[in-house]
């Protein structure tokens, strides 16, 4: 399975690279101390040969084999020694630590004589040069053979007993073999202390690097990792703890910045989604409420020019039937008829006046409620109207034993209005208070400044059994009224609505059944001191 962690993937390149350098190294140290070694015996083995020769000198100036042979003898008993010889030119064995090969020939194909014999003959480059060759006995026992050259020297050449012609060069050689059996165990035991201090190495080292990347490397890695899952899953407000000086700490603190800058950004759209949100339900609020109102001046409008109309089409008949009514009661009184005839025909009389008359009181609503002059607007002050509002009532108040409270601003009350127009709309939402609550109760008087606006308040609170949810919407409706039939035309909630809004004020209510109702107006300090309407209509009224 290949390696999945950063740290994995560098401990086991860092622990290749130190097994094959490590081994490199033991290989390259092996063959140098090898090569030393053999250099040494080398050496040590061609100063053995040389000792050999001087010590056989005067015995072969004086042809004594003998003392040659003993000593020879006595040098091949030393250690790692394995023969000493001594060939003449021919290649026959002269004297010989092994007495059995005195006199044999040697043969000269073989490796011991490769070295100096190539093809049948001495290269000339061999002559008079010490020869060092390796090679393995029949026991595959490694060898050291150096050759040595017996040179022709003056004493020989003049020697009287064994004169040599002064052309030899070379009148034989001396063979020195070592045993390398020695130096190759011990070369083999070094081999293995070099091989096994070179595993220890490895294992150190590599445990130290495995360590050094396990501190400098994976533990930065997974934290770091760890950081990154934990914003992956939306967690911004994750921070990693690593305080170190290098390129890992200086990765953490990035990205503990980036994750403060991402939080903050987060937290900006959220905020600004939510404040969004607000905005949208506050401003769809305000564009449902202006719609309703526009829907309610429609209404209001339409109604207003539909009821001019009936109201002056129904006021001259009216005042027909009204004047006949009273003229035949004249005329009744002159006639001569029986009292039961005459009290019966009076009652009837009087019975079609009667309700001629609240005929004509309601055609006087219709036209009050269709009015469309503007009023006359000057500067006034709010609480006056207001008390002069509460003292029309305040009789009335009092026999249905009702409690008014007064919490009025008389110090900056002052806008632009008809006074008249007003003191109508506070005498009617005071008589709606005032006739919801027959058994008594409570009515709240409130004027105040409204926070931020060039505005006056005006609330008319009752503790009455308050508005059904359901007739909210439509209390301002002409001709609209949860009244008993017969009390209320439902026209006195329409004709505040219209006075409110020829003042360029707002009119809402608040309500909660058996709790009470909350009449709220908001009327604006200024307004044109003129006002002029677009339709004007002239009516007669009804002459009772």
């Amino acid at each position: 399975m290949k390696p999945r962690t950063l740290g994995t993937k560098l401990f086991l390149l860092i622990a290749a690279v130190l097994l094959v350098g490590e081994l490199f190294h033991t290989a390259l140290a092996y063959r140098i101390h090898k090569s030393y070694l053999l250099e040494r015996m080398t050496d040590a083995t061609v100063r053995v040969s040389d000792v050999i020769l001087r010590t056989i000198y005067h015995g072969m100036l004086e042809n004594d084999t003998p003392s040659i042979r003993r000593m020879i003898e006595t040098i091949g008993k030393s250690q790692d020694v394995q023969v000493v010889r001594i060939y003449n030119k021919a290649g026959t064995i002269i004297v010989s630590t092994d007495r059995n090969e005195v006199g044999a020939q040697v043969n000269m194909a073989a490796e011991a004589c490769d070295g100096c014999h190539v093809g049948g003959h001495v290269p000339a480059e061999t002559l008079e040069a010490t020869y060092a060759r390796v090679y393995r006995d029949p026991g595959g026992v490694r060898r050291l053979g150096v050759i040595s050259p017996i040179k022709n020297e003056s004493g020989c050449i003049n020697s009287s007993c064994h004169a040599h012609p002064a052309t030899d060069r070379i009148l034989g050689v001396l063979d020195v073999q070592m045993s390398l059996a020695g130096t190759d165990a011990s070369i083999a035991r070094e081999n293995q202390q070099l091989l096994t201090i070179a595993i220890l190495t490895i294992f150190f080292a590599a445990g130290l690097a495995g360590f050094f990347l396990w501190q400098t490397v994976h533990k930065p890695v997974q934290t770091l990792l760890a950081g990154a899952r934990a914003v992956s899953g939306g967690q911004l407000g994750y921070r990693i703890e690593l305080t170190r000086d290098d390129e890992f700490g200086q990765l953490a603190a990035s990205f503990n910045t980036m994750l403060t800058s991402l939080q903050q950004a987060r937290d900006h759209l959220q905020e600004w989604a939510d404040t969004l949100e607000q905005q949208v339900s506050e401003k769809t609020q305000d564009l449902e409420k202006i719609q309703r109102q526009m829907i309610q001046v429609e209404k209001i409008t339409s109604l207003g020019r539909l009821s001019t109309t009936v109201a002056h089409e129904l006021n001259n008949p009216l005042a027909s039937i009204v004047n006949y009514a009273k003229i035949t009661l004249r005329t009744l009184k002159e006639l001569e008829l029986p009292t039961p005839i005459r009290a019966d025909v009076s009652k009837d009389l009087h019975f079609i006046l009667d309700e001629s008359r609240r005929l004509g009181e309601i055609v006087k609503n219709m036209l009050l409620f269709a009015h469309r002059s503007g009023g006359v607007f000057e500067p006034m002050r709010i609480s006056e109207v207001i008390d002069k509002s509460v003292m029309l009532l305040a009789h009335q108040m009092e026999m249905q034993n009702i409690a008014l409270q007064m919490k009025c601003n008389h110090t900056h009350d002052e806008i632009v209005g008809d006074a008249s127009q007003l003191q109508q709309a506070f005498v009617a939402l005071l008589i709606n208070a005032v006739e919801a609550m027959p058994d008594g109760g409570s009515i709240l008087l409130e004027s105040g400044d409204v926070a931020g606006e060039e505005s006056v308040e005006l609330r008319v609170s009752d503790t009455g059994p308050g508005i059904p949810r359901e007739h909210l919407d439509r209390i301002f409706e002409p001709f609209y009224t949860t009244k008993t039939t017969g009390k209320s035309m439902g026209l006195g909630l329409s004709v505040v609505y219209g006075i409110v809004h020829r003042h360029r004020g707002s009119i809402q209510v608040e309500s909660v059944e058996h709790e009470g109702t909350t009449f709220i107006l908001r009327l604006p300090r200024d307004q044109p001191l003129e006002q002029e309407d677009n339709e004007t209509a002239t009516h007669e009224e009804v002459a009772l």
